[in-house]
């Protein structure tokens, strides 16, 4: 969790860096679209403290009125975030169009300064290296809430691309080629919109204790019925609680075994389903006689 706060206030502080340098860079080399990338940084920010609230919070250990402990938290914090990119993408989306139509109707967009380009390349690179990194971290600690927050650092470098482009068209092309700018800006929004409807959906599934795919409950019954003594494993619930995973399922024995031997059985199968995960699960056996044949 030490790791996953430092890479977040590793962005938090190169947002602020990045946004300050866009607006300052835009007004100076006459780029509304570098000074729009550069508050589309500034909503960066958002998600970071939304993050580092979900982390501080969900590391909290179980307690009496959290008893399956705190990793809903990042989960809403994950939710945030994926909010916070429709919104931007709505805008990307808006500000395109009425630039489109403005072209389209005969009026001229600025050209911007040649360094603007140089601005923009070298806050590509830091958003991509941002990118990777958070995902790494992200994937390594198994933190949605962080594998989310650096799907936002690819959005904004993204965005940053379809403004290269733009800059590019206007200072290289000039004349009508800089539409090419709110063109871009259009389908990399889309894009943006796309995966954040994806991300909405799946954590708020995950709020909405939404189970575990069909074909990890398949496998988690059939690692189950693998151990010994075990006869029909059912009534299998599953859901998400943050990194966490809770199970619940039904097994019948044998009616003559003892109670310690049922126990045993029982335990081995929370090991082996504890194995396959790798990480902290709630794991609920409740043990039944089978009455077949």
């Amino acid at each position: 969790m030490d790791r996953a706060t430092k890479v977040t206030w590793l962005g938090f502080f190169w947002n602020i860096a990045l946004a300050v340098i866009k607006i300052i860079a835009g007004y100076l080399g006459k780029s509304q679209a570098l000074i729009a990338d550069g508050f589309h940084s500034f909503s960066d920010l958002i998600g970071d403290v939304a993050v580092l609230t979900g982390l501080k919070i969900s590391r909290r250990p179980r307690d009496k009125t959290h008893n399956y402990g705190h990793g809903k938290f990042e989960t809403l914090s994950a939710l945030i975030i994926s909010l916070l990119l429709i919104f931007v993408s709505i805008g990307i989306l808006w500000a395109a169009v009425t630039n489109i139509l403005k072209a389209m109707h005969g009026a001229e967009l600025h050209e911007p300064k040649r360094f603007s380009i140089i601005i923009i390349l070298f806050a590509i690179g830091i958003k991509e290296w941002l990118f990777h990194y958070t995902n790494r971290i992200g994937k390594e600690e198994n933190s949605q809430s962080l594998i989310m927050n650096a799907l936002h650092h690819r959005t904004d470098s993204l965005s940053s691309v379809a403004v290269l482009i733009g800059l590019s068209g206007a200072v290289i092309l000039g004349g009508n080629w800089r539409i090419l700018d709110p063109i871009t800006a259009l389908l990399v929004g889309t894009l943006i919109l796309f995966l954040s409807f994806k991300t909405v959906i799946r954590s708020t599934n995950e709020m909405m204790e939404a189970a575990l795919s069909i074909e990890r409950q398949q496998y988690i019954l059939s690692i189950a019925a693998e151990v010994p003594g075990v006869i029909n494993p059912h009534n299998l619930k599953t859901r998400r609680i943050g990194k966490d995973v809770a199970i619940d399922m039904h097994i019948k024995v044998t009616p003559s075994l003892s109670i310690v031997e049922a126990h045993n059985i029982a335990t081995e199968v929370e090991n082996r389903l504890k194995d396959y995960f790798e990480e902290n699960c709630f794991i609920s056996i409740h043990v039944e006689p089978f009455e077949g044949h």
